[in-house]
């Protein structure tokens, strides 16, 4: 049997274009794999191989995870956070995988969310990707115990961080889109605003965003939605 194999235990490939595409990720073996690809790997609900055989494909998950603008990697982090670690647990315990995964991914937040290295001509879209991500992490019970630390850095670092803060704020005030189990992202959302009540953060970084020069739109809209973004905490802040 091939290192990386997917048996599909669920049953989701059995369309003949599906198991095609199965029999596809299965001969990259673990190289070149596309977000697309990790995602049929990881599929919510029905993962296309099993605890042991989906664990062969970390490696590559986690270089996804690195560059969180890239398609499908936010999606894929909500589905690991929510639904995999959750239903395999059992699986991933008994394979001395599943604290490993949550550790790795505790990296991920602290040396690839946190520390963007990010100009405002690169766009919006790493910043809503890190956002999304980190909402989910500290809503999540294998972070919300970071959520104290995580704001922090956030309000203490520079524009990049202080857009994703934003971000985060928004989102609070308008959950539309929100992965997160609704009781989960309650909770999440009570410590960010017990923790900016006595704070001006939140109003120190809208007005020293509004200072800073953004670049002409493209084609995908970036400015503008970062634009947006600062005219919507308008409405809050």
């Amino acid at each position: 049997m091939p290192a990386f194999h997917l048996s599909d235990p669920h049953k989701d490939f059995t369309h003949p274009e599906s198991r095609e595409l199965l029999r596809g990720i299965i001969a990259k073996q673990g190289a070149g794999l596309t977000g697309y690809d990790l995602a049929c790997v990881f599929n919510g609900h029905l993962p296309a191989g099993t605890a042991a055989e989906c664990c062969a494909y970390l490696r590559p998950l986690y270089q996804l995870f690195r560059n969180p603008q890239e398609e499908y990697a936010a999606q894929i982090w909500e589905d690991i956070l929510w639904i995999w670690l959750v239903q395999e647990r059992p699986a991933l315990e008994s394979l001395n995988q599943h604290q490993r995964i949550i550790d790795e991914l505790r990296r991920i937040v602290h040396d690839t969310l946190l520390p963007v290295p990010w100009l405002p001509e690169q766009g919006a879209g790493g910043i809503y990707a890190r956002a999304a991500m980190l909402t989910s992490w500290m809503s999540s019970p294998w972070g919300e115990a970071e959520t104290e630390s995580i704001l922090n850095a956030l309000a203490s670092g520079g524009e990049a961080q202080q857009f994703i803060l934003l971000r985060l704020f928004l989102d609070i005030k308008n959950p539309i889109g929100i992965s997160a189990p609704k009781e989960a992202f309650a909770t999440f959302a009570a410590r960010f605003e017990a923790h900016f009540r006595e704070s001006t953060a939140l109003y120190d970084a809208a007005l020293m965003l509004s200072d800073i020069p953004l670049p002409a739109n493209d084609s995908s809209g970036s400015t503008f939605h970062l634009k947006e973004t600062l005219e919507e905490c308008e409405r809050y802040l």
